[in-house]
């Protein structure tokens, strides 16, 4: 009966270790697109958390497509 207490115990414990223990949340990037325009300057886009959420068409009609779009971008422009 006390194996049985113990790994009960020890069991119980390793569940809650796996809830008490914060995790690290990052965000991740998504893509990243460079181009050089005729003035010699290079523009740099990134895109983090990218995130498309099909919904029913508010329009009601079946031919059509919408979505939500979330997440962030970010651009630099160099030169």
């Amino acid at each position: 009966m006390k194996v049985i207490g113990r790994v009960l115990v020890a069991l119980s414990a390793a569940f809650a270790a796996t809830f008490a223990v914060p995790g690290t949340a990052q965000a991740g990037m998504d893509n990243q697109m460079s181009l050089v325009d005729g003035g010699g300057r290079t523009m740099t886009v990134q895109q983090w958390d990218t995130f498309l959420d099909g919904v029913y068409p508010l329009d009601r009609n079946r031919l059509t497509r919408e979505w939500f779009h979330s997440g962030k971008a970010k651009y630099s422009v160099a030169g």
